[in-house]
């Protein structure tokens, strides 16, 4: 009955430390998209916002990295691709700012990256990471659908 008692108890405790855990951040940054400001860019001046929760343990997420992909789903091809076809991974430095283990990044797209085909709307997602100044690299998240709309 002690023996039970005993792994009851060790049991117990291991749930009640994983689970206390849980809340707590991580070495590897995490990222979540907060909110889009349109899944629809109308021609020729729009922009679409989008900002992006993050959280570091150690902070160290300034002058860190940031790589998102265009991934275009359309599905007939660019015409002439040489002459629309544009540049679909960016990677580039985050600003530095002052040591923080969660906070926000925005990212702002103008309506001339997102339009490639000059005859239909454009359809994309983006798939976006994060890298910390430790070398520390968070998941890959996707964005929703957006539409770069024909006039």
């Amino acid at each position: 009955m002690k023996t039970r008692l005993l792994v009851f108890v060790v049991i117990a405790t291991a749930v009640t430390i994983l689970a206390c855990n849980k809340d707590k951040f991580q070495t590897k940054p995490t990222i979540e998209v907060k909110a889009l400001s349109t899944k629809e860019v109308p021609a020729p001046n729009g922009t679409m916002n989008l900002r992006l929760t993050f959280t570091d343990k150690e902070g160290d997420l300034g002058n860190g990295v940031l790589t998102y992909i265009r991934v275009r789903t359309n599905s007939t091809p660019i015409p002439n691709p040489g002459t629309y076809d544009k540049i679909d991974t960016i990677r580039t430095n985050l600003p530095e700012f002052p040591s923080k283990t969660k906070g926000e990044i925005d990212i702002h797209f103008d309506y001339n990256y997102l339009d490639e085909d000059p005859n239909r709307n454009d359809s994309m997602f983006f798939k976006i990471t994060v890298q910390d100044t430790g070398g520390n690299n968070s998941d890959t998240i996707s964005t929703p659908v957006v539409v770069a709309r024909q006039i």
